[in-house]
């Protein structure tokens, strides 16, 4: 479906991430926000690791749903990252095979932010993970971003499969939590745009007099308004 964007964090909630809890859910409220804001339609997943792995928000249309989608997000414990990323791409996906072909996104970004280090997975690795993006990525064309915190997020990014430029560090702290929820903001409004562009290219069939002749022929929508300046 065009002009339909389907977001879906992983978000850290281990007991580092305490100290900024407050502080993420209100980055993250203006965060939803701004999504709610965007042409089109948006649909918001959001899930939580520690020591465990806790689905807080599933398949919230952001057009309609007007409640606190951050009032569940709570942090203790170790850090179930790989679970937690592996569960949320088996389980979205999953749920779009389900869907029919007209009805799914657009777009698919998954959005990942940690403070720490994997510490507490219990069924995957990070090979499992990497395998996993590598194939919603060249298969089916979802984005990733890597946030990270206390750590290389180039380098933790690329262990997973996630590529250099949709990565980057944050600072654990209050401004820093702003910052990476820019950063998302304008991951979210680049993936939206960059669908956009490929639509205006898009090949359309358009009858054009070629040595006083008509033709059908095919043209890229830029091809179009090039010609159209030359005759004018």
């Amino acid at each position: 479906m065009r002009d339909y964007t389907h977001i879906c964090i992983v978000l850290d909630a281990s007991g580092s991430m305490a100290s900024i809890e407050d502080d993420t859910k209100g980055s993250f409220n203006s965060f939803i926000k701004a999504q709610k804001a965007a042409e089109g339609k948006t649909v918001f997943d959001l899930y939580q690791f520690s020591d465990d792995v806790k689905r807080l928000v599933e398949h919230a249309d952001l057009a309609t749903f007007s409640d606190d989608l951050m009032a569940s997000y709570r942090c203790s414990g170790c850090t179930a990252l790989n679970d937690a990323v592996c569960i949320a791409i088996d389980t979205l996906g999953q749920e779009l095979a389900a869907m029919k072909e007209e009805d799914r996104p657009e777009n698919v970004l998954m959005v990942i932010i940690t403070d720490g280090f994997e510490n507490a997975s219990q069924k995957f690795t990070s090979k499992d993970v990497k395998d996993r993006i590598t194939h919603q990525t060249e298969k089916y064309n979802w984005e990733f971003q890597y946030l990270a915190a206390n750590q290389d997020a180039f380098a933790s990014g690329a262990e997973l499969g996630i590529a250099q430029d949709s990565c980057d560090n944050f600072v654990a702290s209050p401004s820093g939590m702003a910052n990476a929820c820019k950063m998302m903001c304008n991951r979210a409004t680049m993936v939206r745009n960059r669908n956009k562009k490929k639509y205006t290219e898009s090949i359309v069939l358009a009858w054009i007099p070629v040595d006083s002749v008509m033709c059908l022929r095919e043209f890229r929508l830029w091809e179009l308004w090039v010609m159209w300046a030359m005759w004018e």
